[in-house]
């Protein structure tokens, strides 16, 4: 029972992990107008804040499980938030746009300790029967981020100071950080991480086509998302106060998505996940690209849509580690940045198609989009069941992947 009990302890901590991981990164994005006014730029040089956070932590977080693979994870993970502390209270110093571009990338350094240790560590806590559920236990952090940490502090930000939403991000990160060495008493370091390695993940084609599949999925909804309210106008001429209906709407998906996945995530096989995310997020996607004149309609579209998209990154890490149980935090490591890749990917991608044929075009890029990582994941099916019938390969694959 006390064993139990400190597994859930962790568990939880990890989320609160995963909660100041994701407000700290996106909580830019509802802050950008009183950023760029202190800071003196205009609000797309501000936005690139964003960009260059996304790029660096793509980059940074396979290699801090390079060379901070011979650490205890509990001190990797706890180092990483306080990095991260150090990166959001740099952010609220800042003076002027270069030294703000030097403290995201900072925070983007702190965050390639979070996300995927976290999430290696919550999958080596526990049975493999309850990776799932600890994966959705750990995840939840990013989900209540979307739908309540990061509105919160844009509304903090203007109605007190951006500066101190930062602060006190950064405040609640060296909390967390504190929490983890003192929650968490397994000790062990990950497994060697070396160069090779990293070869090897994009050299085989069952995990480069895996890591692939959340690049498009990631793409896909950012391609549509980040222009939601334009697309409303568009589609429905609703008024921009129904923008906050629908992220409302979008956020209320996300959870009721995390806590099915959490409960069924480890009673199928993460491929039937998978697909069944995929093909429910493409049907989702083809209804908003014919969507009639009609704002409740869209809204319930809308919540659809977080709860099918939702459904998918659980069983995706599940199948991941796998893959290769014993690079498990290279590889979630490197979905990490296919995931920041792809939102950016997604950004630009929704970017062009409205300015090239307009806003009510968005779902059907998505759709592509959607897919594309179909077509990724199923190659990846065929990639590893290939692996299999190679005794050398199959050695480091796990056959339910």
């Amino acid at each position: 029972m006390k064993a139990l009990q400190t597994q859930q302890a962790a568990l939880r901590t990890f989320s609160g992990a995963y909660f100041v991981f994701g407000t700290g990164s996106l909580a830019v994005i509802g802050l950008i107008d009183p950023i760029a006014h202190h800071l003196g730029v205009g609000r797309t040089a501000l936005a690139q804040l964003v960009t260059v956070f996304a790029i660096a932590f793509a980059v940074l977080a396979p290699a801090v499980q390079m060379f901070g693979s011979r650490l205890p994870r509990r001190v990797l993970l706890a180092g990483g938030l306080a990095m991260f502390a150090l990166g959001l209270i740099a952010t609220a110093l800042a003076p002027n746009y270069k030294w703000a571009v030097a403290a995201r990338l900072v925070t983007a350094l702190g965050a390639a300790g979070i996300g995927p240790v976290a999430s290696a560590l919550a999958t080596s806590l526990v049975p493999i029967e309850r990776q799932a559920a600890a994966l959705a236990t750990v995840f939840s952090g990013m989900t209540v981020a979307t739908v309540l940490g990061v509105p919160l502090s844009a509304w903090l930000g203007h109605v007190m100071s951006w500066h101190w939403v930062f602060i006190g991000l950064g405040a609640l990160a060296l909390a967390c950080a504190g929490a983890v060495l003192l929650v968490v008493s397994d000790r062990s370091a990950g497994h060697p991480v070396r160069a090779r390695d990293m070869t090897n993940v994009f050299g085989r084609p069952a995990t480069r086509w895996a890591i692939g599949a959340t690049l498009a999925q990631m793409s896909a909804q950012f391609a549509t998302y980040t222009l939601i309210g334009q697309y409303l106008h568009e589609r429905t001429g609703a008024v921009p106060a129904a923008l906050s209906v629908a992220l409302l709407a979008f956020g209320i998906g996300g959870v009721v998505g995390n806590t099915l996945v959490g409960r069924f995530a480890d009673r199928f096989e993460p491929h039937a996940l998978i697909k069944s995310s995929l093909i429910a997020l493409g049907a989702v996607f083809a209804v908003l690209a014919v969507l009639p004149r009609s704002v409740p309609l869209a809204l319930v579209t809308i919540t659809v849509w977080a709860l099918t998209g939702t459904l998918f990154m659980v069983p995706q890490q599940k199948r991941l580690v796998a893959l290769a149980p014993t690079q498990r935090g290279l590889l979630l490591a490197m979905n990490a940045s296919a995931l920041y890749v792809g939102m950016s990917l997604g950004t630009v991608v929704g970017s062009v198609v409205n300015g090239s044929v307009g806003a009510a075009w968005l779902p059907v890029a998505s759709l592509l989009l959607v897919i594309a990582a179909a077509a990724s994941h199923a190659l990846s099916r065929k990639a590893h069941a290939s692996e299999s019938s190679t005794p050398d390969v199959a050695a480091a694959a796990h056959v339910g992947a």
